[in-house]
């Protein structure tokens, strides 16, 4: 059995499904070989054998071909969605337009995790950071697909901290990185400054830092250790901000 390095993952396709008892129909596919692939669709009429056709998508984010509505024969169903097999050579067009999600993509070389860091500040110029793993850096979460990344700055805020969001000041930073031990753990990161309201702050028994502190002087951050040089000069940036 053959062992990644690795983690991978398969990215589903958007695809709409077209049969006169069903009408048209957008959903999932999945599970795609050379042979055919399974839909994820409920609550439909279709039974064994029936033909369909099938249109993907988002062909743009498959190697930008051209995909054309092809026919499809059901062959197995299910409660979660249909399997479904090409029935011809125009059909198996739509594989080639695929070729590329065959082979898994890798977290690290073909995409990077997002992530969102608070700079949050009161009313007062206090910037608030946290410790993790003994050095200091921002609040902050990975965001999953389909997460809007101010509800879930919002969200680690209030959860951690009790703290109320007021509204963003500004985008500070945004930037990659890739660790090449370590490929899974690249990341996209977003930096954003929020103004918050820290009148009923106080740290939850689930909150993931170890330690926190409020800070408005340029000397405090140069004396502590910080996750890194970028995370020190956002803050020393964020106090220079505010101060300006």
């Amino acid at each position: 059995m053959e062992k990644r390095s690795h983690p991978r993952v398969q990215l589903p396709l958007l695809v709409e499904l077209q049969h006169p008892a069903l009408g048209k129909r957008r959903c999932t596919a999945r599970d795609i070989s050379e042979g055919g692939l399974f839909v994820s669709v409920t609550d439909h009429p279709i039974t064994n054998g029936a033909k369909l056709k099938l249109t993907l998508l988002n062909p743009n984010q498959v190697d930008h071909q051209p995909t054309p509505t092809v026919d499809m024969q059901v062959t197995r169903v299910e409660e979660a969605g249909l399997g479904l097999r090409f029935v011809n050579k125009t059909s198996q067009h739509l594989w080639q337009s695929v070729k590329r999600l065959r082979e898994e993509l890798q977290i690290g070389r073909d995409y990077f995790q997002v992530y969102v860091a608070a700079l949050a500040m009161n009313e007062d110029g206090k910037l608030l950071i946290v410790q993790e793993h003994g050095r200091w850096t921002f609040p902050g979460h990975y965001l999953i697909v389909g997460e809007d990344w101010r509800e879930a700055l919002n969200s680690t805020l209030a959860k951690s901290f009790a703290l109320k969001t007021a509204h963003v000041q500004r985008i500070c930073d945004m930037s990659s990185s890739r660790n090449h031990d370590l490929p899974e753990a690249a990341a996209m990161k977003l930096h954003v400054q929020l103004a918050v309201d820290d009148s009923n702050f106080a740290v939850s028994e689930e909150s993931e830092y170890r330690g926190h502190r409020w800070i408005d002087r340029r000397r405090d951050i140069e004396e502590l250790t910080f996750s890194d040089n970028l995370e020190r000069d956002l803050a020393i940036d964020a106090l220079d901000w505010y101060q300006s």
